[in-house]
């Protein structure tokens, strides 16, 4: 239970994630007399300030304000973005203050139990689709924490009879101390932040790991066998370990079997669906379907009598080889969040029997993209280029492949028109820049929102 009444909490960052309105908004709900800082100026955070009308909070905004006086807290909460080495924090700390995430207090709210999903690939879908097959089932289910609403909101709002499922990202978990899920999932491990884990894969997987570090036997972790990493996440818990695989059976677990998706998680192997009943493309999707399968039936009800009909109608989530639309026999997919070279490397993989034209490009991430042409010559049927990048991917698939056919376009909507033309009828245009977008769209969103547009104009112009 969490007491909060009196208490004077110093929460850092106003973002438009969220975290920080949503804990001045319920704690402040509950009595603590909140203050946020960010060194954003206010007029940089209107929008946000503006979320804040009625709630009583002390705003330190602009970096000559803020931080002031965070060492008389009480309780410091930063947002995930916010890395916990900064001086502020530090002084805070020096001086006694805890410094605990916003999910560790939405757990000591929660009355609901908790599902948590964290990796480094599939979590945004893995979530969702243990929401889309708890609310199949008749359960009440809230779904947010890294995606959606923060988990603290949905905490203070949900009854025991719901169940709370709730991305988890390796920042937020980096600062807790009593968070425990009744279920927690783990998807994967690749290199990703590591410049905030001074370039240490160990860093970051500890960061992790915490996630799992306070179950008990009366918990479960859901871990993907294929995956050489999991090992480390069973012995880091006292759960009960129940492992999926496409690869081989696993007793106990949720495997593949016979072109069928198989669960022994409640005694005897119950076929669940087929496999070519899942829409999403790709092993790696099979995967995460076979992760949330097992999360579900971990917390007691059978699921194959609606994954079938659930889990066969999801197209996947916006911006993550989610299927779009199909334009005389031409399938569009839109990857917008593939801004790495791995992630491009994955979205290819997911179409082996149907090579599709790749659009790629926006700023840079990288300064060597060799890796990722290759790619692209063994995996695409063409290449579509754009944006700040566009000669740096043309070049490197070119060294790979002199003959592979590569095109330009000026922008986004002429790309999906050209691939278009290049797929022919059942072929794919896939979406997969493995670059960020802001020297065009506003955030990888924005990309996604003007690829779909596009693929609307596209259909109503070929009617």
């Amino acid at each position: 239970m969490l007491d909060v009444a009196g208490k004077r909490i110093h929460v850092i960052g106003l973002g438009a994630k969220g975290t920080g309105g949503a804990c001045a908004r319920v704690l402040g709900a509950r009595g603590a007399l909140i203050t946020i800082s960010d060194e954003k100026t206010p007029g940089a955070l209107a929008g946000e300030v503006k979320k804040l009308d009625g709630v009583s909070v002390r705003l330190q905004l602009g970096p000559a304000e803020a931080y002031r006086d965070i060492e008389q807290a009480d309780l410091v909460v930063p947002s995930p973005g916010v890395p916990l080495a900064i001086p502020p924090i530090g002084r805070a700390r020096a001086a006694g203050v805890p410094v605990l995430s916003e999910i560790e207090l939405a757990y000591r709210l929660a009355r609901a139990p908790i599902v948590a999903i964290t990796g480094t690939k599939g979590k945004t879908t893995t979530t969702t689709l243990i929401g889309l097959l708890i609310g199949a089932l008749g359960r009440p289910v809230r779904v947010g924490g890294n995606i959606g609403l923060p988990l603290i909101e949905l905490a203070a709002e949900a009854g025991p009879e719901e169940v709370l499922v709730a991305e988890v990202s390796s920042f937020q978990l980096e600062a807790i101390d009593e968070f425990r899920p009744h279920v927690a999932v783990f998807t994967n491990l690749y290199p990703d932040h590591l410049d905030r884990y001074e370039n240490s894969m160990e860093l970051y997987l500890a960061a992790k790991l915490n996630l799992f570090a306070r179950q008990t036997a009366e918990d479960f972790v859901i871990v993907n066998a294929d995956r050489p990493e999991s090992a480390r996440v069973e012995a880091a818990t006292r759960a009960r370990i129940i492992r999926t695989s496409i690869r081989e059976k696993m007793p106990g677990g949720v495997y593949v079997a016979d072109g069928q998706i198989v669960s022994e998680v409640q005694g005897s192997p119950v076929a669940v669906m087929p496999c070519n009943a899942v829409r999403l493309r790709g092993e790696h999707n099979l995967s995460n379907v076979l992760e949330a399968v097992a999360a579900v039936s971990a917390l007691g009800p059978p699921v194959e009598h609606v994954a079938a009909e659930t889990l066969g109608a999801f197209r996947g989530v916006p911006n993550r080889l989610e299927e779009v639309d199909t334009v005389n026999g031409v399938t569009f997919y839109n990857d917008s969040q593939g801004t790495t070279p791995m992630a491009v490397r994955m979205a290819l993989q997911a179409f082996a029997a149907t090579p599709p034209v790749l659009i790629a490009g926006g700023r840079p991430k990288i300064t060597d993209f060799s890796e990722l042409g290759a790619d692209i010559a063994e995996y695409a049927r063409a290449l579509i280029v754009l944006g700040e990048a566009a000669e740096m991917i043309a070049d490197a698939v070119r060294r790979a492949d002199p003959a592979f056919p590569v095109h330009h376009a000026a922008t986004l909507p002429d790309a999906v028109r050209l691939g278009y033309e290049l797929a022919q009828s059942e072929g794919v245009v896939l979406l997969s820049p493995a670059c960020a977008s802001f020297d065009m769209f506003r955030n990888m969103e924005h990309r996604g929102e003007v690829f779909r547009q596009a693929v609307a104009e596209l259909k109503e112009s070929k009617r």
